[in-house]
């Protein structure tokens, strides 16, 4: 019989370890939290984003540089990053150890200092870096647009304070000089950038990004055209209302809508959860001189649906415009684009512009024409594999006010389309070989262009530690065919502060129908030199030898980082 007595001594007992066992499921639980955590952590931890700058453009490519590009592959996507989207931009072509060459995805519109990122899942792969082959056939076509390579420190780790503003200025050298008269020249081109670190929730940021170019000797024409000399590409005051509302004032690309290229006046943005509704009013910049015109009349609005899960992300933007010229209508078209992340290994982005305005007969009507297309997609068929494809269709897009004098030409809506496709293979840890291909032509074109480009990269495979890339471009076209063999050898000293590459290439091209081909043996040698956390100095030297002339370009650049 159990007494009163026994029941309040043993309750105690009991109440005890009720509350002992409470303390231990608790500990329990919040280890299993801990782990969790690290877990997830962990897996966040292999789509870490490695960002990268925009050093250079030409009408083909884009250079960009990173800490190390080991752990981008070609026929990677690039992206840029907006208020969270990330919006893909470039499509890699050529690596170096802390370069990368790639081809704008069409609609965008990259800026010297711009920030990419790449976002790819990444495996495990080891230090030891991947090299671009030499560069293609740009350097046939068009002798003054060399590469242009720039230093880039790497950003502050994630447990740094970022300062309120980051920006940089640099001044830069393009010296040309033969053995024959005409050719020597000098260019010099400053640069200011400057960015303020964005509010989180509400208050105000800046950017902006200048360039000042000018001809030795040639100052006369700075001063009859200022503006041909000075350009503003970015001058812009960004105002947060809220988390969710964004105001932009001045002259900036809008990410969600960035074919339209820069807009001067207001923009305005507004998001509810995935769904992000935007509007600007304003102006195009002056077709001459890149100056403010406010003739150029422009408005439109766009809604994008962005959603990002553990399998990746996935948007779609549309938007319409409209463009002016002295109040009468230049342009309306839709614009739509997806970009799609989510399929396993998979990448797919897709962009399409639709025009909705014509005149036919000096009458303006309404249509629904389909002005240009790009699609792409990427498969990673395993850590050492991947490959890519891309078909691009873009018809004459007229502006019927702005050419309105040789309207008829524009109006025989020629068609360009292209056809390109390439793979990567890493098959050891330090080799890496890869090829591209593209085929590109015009309705009315019997002559398609072609081109091949195939490269095998050794990295640091010897005790020198020196990187090796050998290279072939074959290129045909409606008026030059052309091939060009190379070899690089690169290396890194003083634990990264100081690199070096050395390159030599043979070209061999031919005119139309002439019978004698023209040789050239091309010489380059480029030594990048990290002086501190925030000054670096580049030059670059490239000797083009031919038979009755030497043609040498020297490009140095000082970049001082605020």
């Amino acid at each position: 019989m159990v007494t009163n007595i026994t029941v309040r001594r043993v309750m105690p007992v009991i109440l005890m370890e009720k509350k002992i066992n409470r303390e231990r499921m608790k500990k329990g639980l919040w280890v299993w939290v801990f782990v969790c955590t690290g877990l997830m952590l962990y897996g966040q931890s292999r789509q870490d984003t490695l960002h990268g700058v925009v050093t250079y453009k030409t009408t083909l490519n884009v250079y960009i540089k990173f800490p190390s590009t080991s752990q981008i592959t070609i026929g990677d996507t690039l992206y840029r990053d907006q208020q969270g989207k990330a919006q893909p931009v470039v499509i890699v072509r050529q690596l170096s150890s802390t370069s990368c060459v790639g081809n704008l995805i069409q609609g965008v519109n990259l800026k010297i200092s711009d920030q990419v990122m790449s976002i790819h899942p990444l495996p495990d792969v080891p230090t030891e870096v991947a090299t671009k082959p030499s560069l293609i056939y740009e350097s046939i076509i068009n002798a003054d647009q060399q590469p242009i390579q720039d230093t880039i420190i790497p950003n502050p780790k994630s447990n740094k304070i970022e300062p309120a503003f980051r920006g940089r200025i640099s001044a830069a050298s393009y010296i040309n000089f033969a053995n024959q008269p005409g050719y020597d020249v000098q260019r010099m081109r400053y640069t200011f950038t400057l960015r303020s670190k964005l509010p989180q929730e509400k208050g105000f940021g800046m950017e902006t990004y200048m360039t000042f170019r000018h001809t030795i000797n040639e100052w006369q024409d700075v001063k009859e055209n200022f503006l041909k000399a000075m350009k503003i590409y970015t001058l812009a005051i960004q105002y947060n209302l809220n988390k969710t509302t964004r105001f932009w004032l001045g002259r900036k690309i809008n990410f969600n809508i960035s074919n339209l290229g820069a807009i001067d006046g207001i923009q305005a943005e507004k998001q509810w959860n995935h769904i992000i509704v935007g509007s600007f009013f304003g102006s195009r910049p002056d077709n001459l001189d890149y100056g403010i015109n406010l003739n150029l009349v422009q408005y439109g609005a766009y809604v994008s649906y962005v959603n990002q899960n553990k399998k990746g992300q996935i948007s779609n933007t549309l938007s319409i415009a409209e463009q002016r010229n002295h109040h009468m209508t230049d342009r309306r078209f839709l614009y739509f684009q997806h970009q799609n992340s989510t399929i396993r290994n998979i990448n797919i982005f897709a962009s399409a512009e639709i025009d909705l305005y014509t005149i036919k007969n000096n009458q303006p009507q309404n249509t629904f024409l389909l002005s240009s297309l790009y699609t792409s997609i990427r498969y990673r068929v395993s850590r050492k594999l991947s490959v890519s494809m891309s078909y691009d269709a873009r018809k004459n897009i007229i502006y019927y006010e702005t050419y309105k004098s040789f309207i008829d030409q524009l109006l025989e809506d020629e068609m360009r389309q292209g056809l390109r496709g390439s793979f990567n293979l890493r098959p050891l840890k330090k080799i890496t070989l890869g090829a591209s291909a593209g085929y590109r032509f015009e309705r009315n074109n019997s002559h398609p262009a072609q081109n091949i480009n195939a490269y095998l990269t050794c990295s640091q495979i010897t005790s020198l530690r020196i990187s090796t890339t050998l290279s072939a471009v074959l290129l045909q076209t409606s008026y030059l065919n052309g091939n060009i063999y190379g070899i690089r050898l690169s290396k890194d000293f003083m634990k990264g502060r100081l690199y070096e590459e050395v390159e030599f290439r043979t070209v061999e091209y031919r005119y139309g129908n002439t019978e004698l081909p023209i040789q050239q043996q091309i010489i380059g040698v480029n030594t990048t030199l990290r002086l501190n956390k925030k000054l670096s100095l580049s030059v670059n030297y490239e000797g083009e030898l031919q038979t009755n002339r030497t043609f040498n370009r020297i490009y140095s650049n000082v970049v001082y980082r605020l």
